[in-house]
């Protein structure tokens, strides 16, 4: 990323997508109707599992890598030993 930065260098959609900066590669066209398919994959999930991992990602950016894990493996804990 700094070499990026710093030479200016442009990047491709493809570059993009193999650094995993981009998860899917579409046409102008076809924007809408991919954007339309991921939400309809994440609305199929339970909306409150959606909602804890989402929150350990925005919470886990935060923190360094081992912090982070901990986060996740807390509140997954906490979600699943809810649940009986």
């Amino acid at each position: 990323a700094r070499e990026v930065s710093l030479t200016c260098m442009p990047v491709t959609a493809e570059m993009a997508e193999k650094w995993g900066l981009v998860n899917h590669i579409v046409d102008d066209s076809q924007v809408l109707s991919k954007a339309i398919e991921v939400a309809e994959a994440i609305a199929r999930n339970n909306r409150n599992l959606v909602l804890l991992y989402k929150s350990v990602i925005n919470d886990g950016l935060q923190l360094d890598m081992e912090h982070a894990r901990a986060l996740e493996k807390e509140r997954a804990h906490n979600y699943y030993n809810g649940m009986t």
